[in-house]
């Protein structure tokens, strides 16, 4: 029997083809000079206590060491506390996966799919990096006919009026800007594939895509903006067309309110700063100014919110900030400190303070990432008699992050982004249904959530319908321009792009005779005369020829200040303003049926009355089946 075994396996060694015997004689060398007896492997710590954990991390790091060199920083606390009295198991895991300590083994690698080879070579999928130079020229070629044109100067204004649908109270202008490529984008896939579109109203992400082929490709996602800058821009021109406009509402008593939205590390701080910084200036600048200097004074907040908690950055202790809402409605910042300036220095100081004071972590996309929404809040003291401050709010959100860029974050980085991101999503709600309030007869069926996030129940005076003056806001998208990013630009603008919604008129909309913005001059003067009440020449004069929506748009202390020339007191101008944003209110919340036809106050209370007889007929009907369902039991 021995002898025919000896011969059966010497026939089989025979039998195996020769580079087959010596692989594996070379594999069975090769684990006897690396095995853990070999004196030319290194000593592995003795074997330890199934309890030991140091001893067991010892161990486990002179695997990796041995073995898979990369994986060595796995062996940490939470691993340890993880297998905790199972340290051998997770020992023999390791050794199935990487072989036996000295001789390791490279695990499997999947099998390619078919097709997957590089085209015209079969050395693998060709990736976006390695076709890099193909797709600068791709996009190139794509971009020459976008220009990086200036903004046009009235873009904000422009959205104030709307004819068929009577005055705009709240204007949303939505913007991007591409900023320019920085030190740190110097890889294979740091090209330019985000440009303005044609004429600066839309921007264009390129995105790079591989075909199946191997060939370069770009498609090509396009949104529909009010303007565009590109890396090239010039910061006067953004302040110019988004910045003073919103400047020159606040001193007339209205709200302005400009907010970046973004990734991190896409230029919304950057921007944000020299904004603030043109900001101060225009306040403080000789001339038009300094009349308004003189009789009113101008103070300065700064607070950032993290989630639910907001924090004074200007106070010593940076106090907590308490935001809810009085009896009347308003809004109020308890514990938020305001400094009142008086000239273009003492702001600066205090802008600089804010900035330094506030939250910023290191992230995988930025080093100094912004962790909080930061709120400059300029107020602007009313006249004498006038009742409403004019607000400027600066808001630097804090940066957006998609799941690939949160991945490696703590659990504390993970909660700021939860709450980061719940926040925006609310802003944007809020954005999209006051819109839609804006559509006559929606005002009183549309919910707008402002409660539902501390940054939106600040800006309140935007999204109210109610409000009584007139709010501007400029929506501000930042984007990385480069092909790495291109993912994230691209959501970053289908984030901001809804937003610029057109607020349409119904097909056939009853025109509404009692709005004041859609009177003429004459049927104009004649109210302001029974109203205030005064002569018809001082209504003139009140007047100035205005139409009914630019008369509506004239700011508490402007009108306030043609009562005065015209010689009326203020308790006629009270009146008289207060009449008028009464009439502008209802109009924008008046009911309409679905066909754009007015329900007036005749037809809601008949179709209450019916309503109501209806209810009565039902009830009356019941009772009577009552009746003859007990006279048949």
């Amino acid at each position: 029997l021995g002898g025919r075994k000896s011969r059966r396996t010497s026939s089989t060694a025979a039998r195996r083809p020769l580079s087959s015997r010596s692989a594996t004689g070379e594999q069975q060398k090769r684990a006897t000079m690396a095995s853990p007896r070999s004196p030319l492997s290194p000593r592995p710590p003795p074997s330890p206590g199934q309890d030991d954990t140091e001893a067991w991390r010892a161990k486990f790091v002179h695997f990796y060491q041995t073995n898979a060199p990369s994986k060595a920083k796995f062996v940490n606390d939470k691993m340890m506390a993880k297998w905790k009295g199972r340290y051998k198991e997770l020992y023999s895991n390791l050794e199935r996966k990487y072989g036996p300590l000295g001789a390791p083994t490279s695990p499997p690698r999947p099998p390619s799919r078919p097709g997957s080879g590089r085209a015209f070579g079969g050395r693998g999928k060709r990736t976006v990096a390695d076709l890099s130079s193909e797709f600068e020229a791709l996009v190139n070629k794509a971009r020459r006919e976008c220009p990086d044109n200036k903004a046009p100067l009235d873009l904000v204004d422009a959205k104030l009026t709307a004819a068929e649908n009577g005055l705009e109270t709240s204007t949303f202008t939505v913007c991007a800007r591409i900023r320019p490529k920085l030190k740190q984008d110097e890889g294979d896939e740091d090209f330019v594939c985000v440009v303005p579109g044609e004429h600066g109203r839309a921007a264009r992400c390129l995105v790079p895509r591989v075909s199946i082929t191997g060939r370069p490709k770009l498609d090509e996602a396009r949104s529909e903006l009010d303007w565009t800058w590109g890396p090239n821009a010039d910061e006067d021109n953004i302040f110019d067309a988004v910045g003073r406009p919103l400047v020159h509402r606040a001193l007339d008593g209205q709200v302005g309110v400009i907010f970046a939205y973004g990734q991190t590390g896409s230029g919304k701080t950057h921007t944000m700063s020299n904004l603030m910084e043109r900001v101060v200036g225009e306040l403080f600048k000789s001339g038009a100014a300094a009349n308004v200097m003189r009789h009113r004074k101008i103070s300065f907040s700064y607070c950032e919110i993290l989630g639910s908690d907001a924090n004074d950055c200007l106070s010593p202790s940076h106090d907590a900030v308490k935001i809810g809402e009085m009896l009347d409605g308003r809004v109020v910042l308890k514990n938020l400190s305001e400094h009142e300036v008086e000239d273009a220095a003492q702001m600066h100081a205090l802008v600089k303070k804010a900035a330094a004071t506030r939250s910023t972590e290191s992230t995988a996309r930025n080093d100094t990432s912004s962790r909080s929404h930061g709120i400059g809040i300029v107020t602007v003291a009313p006249p004498e008699g006038c009742a409403l401050a004019g607000k400027l709010y600066v808001i630097d959100l804090a940066g957006s992050e998609r799941a690939a860029d949160s991945k490696d974050h703590d659990q504390q980085r993970l909660e700021e982004t939860k709450a980061i991101n719940i926040s925006l999503m609310a802003l944007k709600e809020c954005i999209r249904a006051r819109t839609k309030a804006s559509r006559p007869g929606a005002a009183r069926s549309v919910h707008i959530p402002y409660r539902r996030a501390k940054l939106t129940q600040v800006m309140k005076d935007v999204f109210d319908v109610a409000s009584p003056r007139l709010c501007a806001t400029v929506v501000l998208a930042c984007v990385a321009p480069t092909a790495r990013d291109v993912d994230h630009s691209k959501n970053t603008l289908s984030y901001a792009a809804p937003l610029k919604v057109a607020v349409e008129a119904a097909p056939h909309l009853q025109r509404d005779d009692r709005d004041p913005a859609l009177w003429a001059t004459t049927q104009l003067i004649e109210w302001v005369a029974e109203t205030a009440p005064c002569t018809m020449e001082q209504a003139k004069q009140i007047v100035n020829q205005n139409t009914g929506v630019q008369f509506c748009a004239v700011s508490e202390s402007a009108l306030f200040a043609r009562c005065a020339a015209a010689e009326l007191d203020a308790k006629q101008s009270k009146k008289l303003y207060g009449a008028l944003w009464t009439a502008v209110i209802d109009a924008k919340t008046r009911n309409r049926r679905p066909d754009g036809t007015i329900i007036t106050e005749e037809d809601e209370a008949r179709e209450k009355a019916e309503k109501a007889q209806a209810l009565r007929d039902k009830a009356a009907l019941w009772k009577e089946r009552e009746k003859t369902l007990r006279s048949d039991f």
